[in-house]
């Protein structure tokens, strides 16, 4: 879901963007952080909520990610 950064870019950026892409879950590398594979495409679970920064939770509810979790469907199928 985002392209980690490494040492070499970190050295290079400046602390407003050392800021955003930690918010954006960018760092978690550098940082020795667990990473976790969240899909680049389609509807998002609550396990991988569990795994996402507040940033990129609010960037998959903004592309519609998270619709079926807030309706409470996901993996329901079609009621009748």
């Amino acid at each position: 879901m985002n392209e980690q950064i490494t040492e070499e870019q970190l050295k290079t950026m400046t602390p407003h963007q050392i800021v955003q892409a930690q918010e954006e879950g960018r760092l978690d590398a550098v940082l020795g952080r667990p990473m976790y594979d969240i899909p680049a495409e389609g509807q998002l679970s609550e396990e991988h909520l569990t795994h996402m920064t507040p940033h990129q939770i609010v960037e998959a509810r903004d592309a519609g990610r998270l619709d079926e979790l807030l309706r409470g469907d996901q993996g329901l199928g079609t009621l009748t």
